[in-house]
């Protein structure tokens, strides 16, 4: 069976990666300054971001046939599954179209 790598999912994944980095370099005293932000502010930003990532990468990870076990040996918290499978819905239904 071949696997389908889903494409836009993964450049998000990718583009989320970019955007956590960025604002992680944001942390510091000077570019909180330029940005006129406060630390808490930045802090949610980048957890916000990173939360987003994880469950796109779970489901992109189930997509591609992983289970959750093989995804995550370790966790405090557990994933929202019910927006995991929201997501899987979404691009399961565009490589529906894509092949149909």
């Amino acid at each position: 069976m071949r696997k389908i790598k889903y494409p836009e999912l993964k450049s998000e994944l990718k583009q989320l990666a970019k955007e956590i980095r960025e604002w992680k370099n944001n942390r510091k005293m000077d570019s909180r300054r330029k940005l006129g932000m406060q630390q808490w502010a930045v802090e949610r930003q980048v957890e916000w971001r990173k939360d987003k990532f994880r469950h796109k990468h779970i489901a992109y990870c189930m997509l591609r046939g992983r289970k959750y076990e093989q995804i995550e040996n370790f966790c405090r918290v557990a994933p929202d599954f019910g927006r995991i499978n929201e997501i899987m819905g979404e691009y399961e239904q565009e490589t529906l179209r894509i092949s149909a």
